[in-house]
């Protein structure tokens, strides 16, 4: 199985590839160890997953055609096709590690950070909600159920606002009206 690691930017010293940068901006890359991203393709296999993923592990590109693959400042390796690497997707979500594809384990920063955004997210629903139901309750047209619901999401709001992101990943979010 292949695996190149830390492909960077580099410039070759022929003159077709000298030719192909400067008439069609072609890149290309070399490998921490001194193999170049293109002569290298051939000794991919053609029934594995080529994974790319960058220098924390992150798997930020997935294929079966190691030519899809562009593979600047990432590590690129092949991994057997099974049931659980056919459900990585690039999220985010998944890890290269010490040999294979796993969950990622976000930090607690990263959690915070992913709390924040949701909240954010689900902050910006509500105020949708309710803007059109505090507009007719303001001109006094509200039926019986909406002034029912702007209430149930007023406090869904209020709910929400006491979420602490800090607390993630042990955060019970509010439920949804309905």
């Amino acid at each position: 199985m292949q695996h190149l690691k830390n492909l960077k930017i580099y410039t070759p010293d022929d003159e077709y590839s000298l030719f192909l940068m400067k008439e069609h901006s072609a890149e290309f890359f070399i490998s921490e160890d001194g193999r170049d991203w293109y002569e290298s393709q051939a000794s991919f296999s053609p029934d594995t997953l080529k994974v790319a993923y960058d220098e924390a592990g992150i798997i930020r590109s997935i294929s079966k055609d190691v030519s899809s693959i562009y593979p600047r400042d990432f590590s690129v390796v092949e991994v057997d096709i099974t049931a659980r690497n056919q459900n990585v997707d690039i999220s985010g979500g998944w890890v290269f590690s010490e040999g294979e594809i796993k969950p990622r384990q976000y930090s607690p920063v990263e959690l915070c950070k992913q709390a924040e955004a949701q909240k954010a997210e689900l902050l910006a629903a509500a105020a949708t909600e309710i803007a059109p139901l505090q507009d007719a309750a303001d001109l006094g047209e509200a039926t019986e159920d909406e002034n029912a619901l702007l209430l149930a999401w007023k406090k869904y709001r209020v709910m929400l606002n006491r979420v602490k992101p800090e607390d993630a990943p042990d955060i019970t979010w509010p439920e949804l009206p309905s």
